[in-house]
């Protein structure tokens, strides 16, 4: 068992998070079955595991700066997102108002703006959240926002350590899921806003957040420990967390579902952080899954898009409509990652934090990619 599962601690050591891009592989797989029609595939939770991803890897590096310079530089982090993000978020919102408008399926008023300033998602809180080409961006919407205020607010907290930090973002994360409860429950706000509002959103990054506040700490590596303490225990938190989306009901999911699900997330990502090098779970680490991972920004951004052309190929089933989409999705991906992403990711590693002089955990946000 020793020699198939590493420790939380030496894991956060290593100079690479293992896994983590064969998540993000199997996340955006997930939301792609599900715009494809397959129903049965719970395609939020794939959103899901990105918001508490992300929440983790950018708190993660965030700490290793502050570790590294006792503060934040916030022109740097700025930076560095938009060269991340902005262009190939542009360039897949400007092909698809081309070609809608091609097409004759123009854009309704508000859709456009919204797009442009990273709001789609209260766009489709309020209006029903109807069915576009880029009705999928609301969720990156909730990321850019997140993106704005964290560091701000994560320099603020950290006055007084990491752990009250963490204690407060729990305290942040109850508020969140309960002010939730209250707009479905109480205030019968429908579920277009619920699921698309930043601020109802807000705790499934936060839990990924307070994951990387604590992963350093003792009692969190022992509790690390014995999740992981079988390669079989992954399956039993995805077990839990398919029962948490599916079998509950929707008065569930949309009070405190949300929140329960990230949380089995975060469970999820500590035991497979321990568990890559098992013989179960060594797929997360190969590389079609790591290149697929990635590659899963501009595959979400493109994926529907990806899909229509597997639509074309009716005659050749539901398989061959898939797999076709399936890879119209990865060549529309690999085309925006090499020739948009690439480039400026190149000019992003400019402005990349230096590890920390000691410190052995500091040296494992080199080569996170975020």
């Amino acid at each position: 068992m020793a020699e198939s599962r590493a420790s939380l601690h030496q894991v956060l050591a290593g100079r690479h998070l293992p896994a983590l891009d064969g998540i993000r592989a199997v996340a955006v797989f997930t939301v792609i079955a599900y715009h494809f029609g397959i129903d049965a595939v719970p395609g939020d939770l794939g959103v899901s595991a990105f918001f508490v991803l992300s929440g983790f890897l950018i708190t993660w590096l965030l700490l290793r700066e502050y570790e590294a310079s006792g503060t934040l530089s916030l022109r740097q982090f700025y930076v560095r997102r938009v060269l991340r993000i902005f262009p190939a978020y542009y360039a897949f919102i400007a092909v698809s108002y081309a070609l809608d408008s091609v097409r004759g399926d123009h854009w309704p008023d508000g859709l456009g703006p919204s797009a442009v300033f990273y709001v789609v998602n209260y766009y489709n809180a309020l209006h029903g959240h109807p069915v576009t080409s880029i009705a999928h961006a609301w969720s990156l919407g909730v990321e850019e926002q997140f993106y704005l205020m964290w560091p701000i607010l994560l320099l603020l907290l950290l006055r007084g350590g990491t752990m009250r930090a963490a204690r407060v973002l729990a305290v942040v994360i109850a508020g969140v899921m309960v002010w939730r409860c209250a707009l479905y429950l109480g205030m019968r706000v429908g579920t277009a806003y619920v699921y698309n509002a930043f601020d109802t959103r807000f705790d499934n990054l936060a839990v990924g957040c307070v994951l990387a506040l604590t992963a350093s700490a003792p009692w969190l590596q022992r509790v690390a420990g014995r999740l992981a303490g079988s390669p079989l225990a992954p399956v039993a938190t995805l077990a839990a967390l398919l029962v948490s989306r599916t079998a509950l009901g929707n008065t569930y999911h949309y009070a405190v579902g949300f929140t329960v699900d990230a949380v089995l997330v975060a469970v999820l990502i500590v035991q497979l952080l321990q568990l890559s090098r098992s013989g179960l779970w060594s797929w997360l680490e190969s590389p079609p899954a790591r290149y697929l991972g990635a590659i899963s920004y501009p595959l979400y951004l493109w994926h529907l898009w990806g899909l229509g052309v597997g639509h074309r190929f009716q005659a050749a089933g539901l398989v061959g409509e898939f797999v076709a989409g399936l890879l119209a999705c990865i060549v529309l991906a690999s085309g925006s990652y090499y020739l948009i992403e690439r480039p400026f990711l190149a000019l992003k590693r400019r402005f990349e934090v230096a590890p920390p002089a000691v410190g052995p955990a500091a040296s494992g946000a080199q080569l996170i990619r975020s």
